[in-house]
C-alpha cells in the first residue's frame, strides 16, 4: 500500500487557490505523470477503434478481404485490451491522486493550526476549521481526480479531431470550431457556480461554529434556559444554507443539462453532415461510420471535460479556503528572532498594567473585573498583543514565541485533555515519584486512587470522566509538573469546595517554598483563601494596579479591596 508523502519542511505555496493546486500537483510529479499517460492512452486507444471499424467495413466488408476484416478485426481486440489495461491503470492513479492530495492538505493545515497556536480561535472559527478539515479536504482530492481526466479528455479530442481531419477536411473543421464554441458557451455557466459554491461553503461555515457553540455549550443554554434563542438561530442559519445549497443545486443543474446537450448536439450534427457528405459521395460508408463512431465516442471526453470542470471550480472554492487558513499568520512571523537564555530568574515587568513579578515569588493578583485578569494573563503568555511587556529586560514581542512557551506558562479552566491516560495527559515524561507529588499539591491524589488502574486509566476526549473541581486539580498537576519559570494559574480552585481550596492553598505555599529560585507563580483570583496564602497580593482595577501588599495589609488599607473579597465570598455561599 502506498503512504502518502511527508509534508517536510518546504513552504507550501498558498498565494492564491489556483497556485495551491499546483503545488499540490508539483509534489506528485511522477504520479502526475504517470495519470496523464494512461489517461491519454485510455482515450486515445478509445478513438482508434471507429478508425478500426471503418477500415475493417471499407476493405474487409465493402472490398470482401477476409484478411484485412481479420486484421482490422484484431486491432479492435487490442485496442479493447489496451483501453482497458490503460483504464484500470489511470483510475487506480486517479484515486491515489485523490487520497495523497487530501493527506497533503491534512498535514498542511494540521502544521500550521500547531504553530498558530491560542491565536488560531481570532482568526478561524471552529466550524471554519471544521468544514476545512473535512468537506474541503474530500473537494481538493476529487478536483485533483478530475483534473487527469480531464487532461486525457482534452487529448482524446484533439486526436478524435485530427482523425476527422485526414478523413473529411470539411467536416473536421466542423467539429474543430463546434467543440470549443460549445465549450466555451458551457463554461459561462461555471462563474454562478463557483459564486453559489463560495456562498454555499460560507454559510457552511457558520452554520457549523454555530453547532460547535451549541454542543459544548449545552449544559449552560439549559440552566440559564437559551435553548429556545439558540434554537432559532440554529434554524434560521440551516435555513440559509439550505437556500445557498439550493442555488448551487440550480447551478449545478444548469451545468449538467449543457453536460447532456452538448455531446448530443455534437453527435446529432455531426451524424448528419457525414450522411449527407456520404450522400454526395463525398466519403465512403465506412468513413460515415467511423464519423458516427467519433460523434458517439466525442460524447464521453466532452462529459469528461464538463464534470471535470465542475469539480476543478468546486476544488478551488475549497482551496481558497484553505489558503485562507494558510495565509493567517503565526505569531512568529515579522519578529526578529532574539536569541535569549535564562540567566537566573526570570523578571516579568508589565508597564501597561503597571504589575511586576518578581524573582521567586508567590504572587497573586486580585482583579475587580473579572476579564481583566484572563486579558492580563494572556497577554503575559503572548497569546494576545503583549504590549509593554518585558521578560528580564527583553520586550515580549521581540521574544520567539517558543522561547516564550517554555519559559512562561498560562494555565487556564478551559484549557482541554484528550482522550489518553491520565499520566500521558497530564506528564508523560514524569516519574511516579513526581506525579504523586504533583497529585498531593492538586489535592488530586484522592481522585487517582479511586481509579481502577490509578494515573493509567483512561480519560474520555475533554474530561468528561471527571468533575469540574476534578478537571481543576488535575489541571493544577500538570501546570505543576510542567516546571515553567513562570506560571499563571486564572481562578484554579473556583470549582472546588472550600475545604479542598484551602488545603490546595496551603500546599501549593508549602511548594513554591521549596521551589528553585528560578520558579515564580502567579495566581489571578479574589478567593481570600488563595490571596492569604500569597507572598504579596496586588489590586488590579480597570486594567492597573492601584495596590499592592500583604493580604491583611490590603484588607486594613483598601476598603473596595475588602468588598471585593467579601462579594466573591457570597456569591461562593449562594451557590
Amino acid at each position: 500500500m502506498r503512504r502518502i508523502p511527508e509534508l517536510g519542511a518546504g513552504a507550501v505555496d498558498h498565494r492564491s487557490a489556483s497556485r495551491y493546486l499546483l503545488w499540490l500537483v508539483g509534489r506528485q510529479k511522477a504520479s502526475t505523470a504517470w495519470g496523464m499517460v494512461t489517461s491519454a492512452v485510455w482515450n486515445a486507444s478509445q478513438a482508434f477503434i471507429p478508425v478500426a471499424i471503418g477500415q475493417s467495413l471499407d476493405r474487409g466488408i465493402a472490398g470482401r478481404d477476409s484478411g484485412d476484416l481479420i486484421f482490422w478485426s484484431g486491432v479492435i481486440l487490442l485496442l479493447g485490451v489496451v483501453r482497458a489495461a490503460a483504464g484500470i491503470a489511470f483510475y487506480r492513479q486517479t484515486v491515489v491522486s485523490r487520497t495523497v492530495s487530501a493527506g497533503l492538505t491534512v498535514q498542511a493545515v494540521t502544521r500550521h493550526v500547531t504553530k498558530l497556536g491560542g491565536s488560531l480561535s481570532r482568526g478561524q472559527s471552529a466550524g471554519n476549521l471544521t468544514a476545512t478539515v473535512t468537506s474541503d479536504v474530500t473537494t481538493i482530492g476529487n478536483g485533483l481526480l478530475h483534473a487527469g481526466r480531464v487532461l486525457g479528455s482534452i487529448v482524446a479530442v484533439i486526436v478524435v479531431t485530427i482523425f476527422m481531419l485526414t478523413i473529411s477536411v470539411p467536416l473536421g473543421l466542423m467539429v474543430l470550431v463546434m467543440v470549443p464554441a460549445l465549450l466555451a458557451l458551457s463554461g459561462l455557466l461555471l462563474r454562478p457556480l463557483y459564486r453559489n459554491q463560495d456562498e454555499y461553503r460560507s454559510q457552511q461555515g457558520r452554520l457549523a461554529a454555530r453547532a460547535v457553540d451549541i454542543a459544548s455549550g449545552l449544559r449552560v443554554l439549559r440552566g440559564v434556559g437559551g435553548e429556545r434563542q439558540f434554537s432559532t438561530a440554529f434554524h434560521t442559519d440551516s435555513a440559509q444554507l439550505r437556500a445557498a445549497d439550493t442555488e448551487v443545486a440550480r447551478a449545478e443543474a444548469n451545468l449538467e443539462a449543457a453536460r447532456i446537450l452538448m455531446p448530443g448536439l455534437i453527435a446529432a450534427i455531426t451524424t448528419y453532415a457525414a450522411a449527407l457528405f456520404a450522400l454526395d459521395q463525398q466519403v465512403t460508408i465506412g468513413q460515415m461510420v467511423a464519423f458516427y463512431a467519433f460523434a458517439v465516442f466525442l460524447a464521453l471526453p466532452l462529459n469528461d471535460i464538463m464534470e471535470g470542470a465542475k469539480q476543478v471550480t468546486q476544488a478551488l472554492v475549497s482551496a481558497g479556503r484553505v489558503t485562507a487558513l494558510l495565509d493567517t499568520e503565526a505569531p512568529d512571523r515579522a519578529r526578529p528572532a532574539v536569541a535569549t537564555g535564562t540567566n537566573g530568574a526570570a523578571h516579568l515587568v508589565d508597564r501597561t498594567s503597571g504589575l511586576e513579578v518578581p524573582p521567586s515569588t508567590l504572587m497573586a493578583v486580585a482583579c475587580a473585573e473579572p476579564s481583566s485578569a484572563e486579558l492580563i494573563a494572556r497577554r503575559w503568555a503572548r497569546f494576545e498583543s503583549s504590549g509593554d511587556v518585558t521578560l528580564d529586560g527583553e520586550p515580549l514581542a521581540s521574544l520567539p514565541l517558543s522561547v516564550i512557551r517554555s519559559r512562561v506558562l498560562l494555565a487556564r479552566n478551559s484549557d482541554r485533555f484528550f482522550g489518553g491516560t491520565i499520566t500521558h495527559e497530564i506528564a508523560p515524561t514524569a516519574s511516579p515519584e513526581q506525579l504523586a507529588a504533583a497529585f498531593e499539591v492538586a489535592c488530586a491524589a484522592d481522585i487517582i486512587d479511586s481509579l481502577p488502574d490509578g494515573s493509567d486509566t483512561r480519560m474520555r476526549g475533554r474530561g468528561r470522566t471527571f468533575s469540574g473541581g476534578e478537571l481543576q486539580r488535575l489541571r493544577l498537576a500538570r501546570a505543576i509538573l510542567a516546571g515553567a519559570e513562570i506560571t499563571l494559574l486564572v481562578e484554579p480552585t473556583n470549582a472546588v469546595d472550600a475545604y479542598t481550596e484551602h488545603t490546595v492553598a496551603a500546599n501549593l505555599a508549602k511548594y513554591h517554598e521549596a521551589l528553585p529560585d528560578d520558579r515564580s507563580t502567579v495566581v489571578f483570583t479574589v478567593s481570600p483563601l488563595l490571596l492569604q496564602h500569597a507572598r504579596q497580593v496586588a489590586y488590579v482595577v480597570d486594567g492597573r494596579v492601584v495596590a499592592t501588599g500583604s493580604h491583611k495589609e490590603l484588607l486594613a488599607t483598601h476598603s473596595d479591596y475588602g468588598d471585593l473579597i467579601r462579594r466573591d465570598d457570597a456569591l461562593e455561599a449562594g451557590r
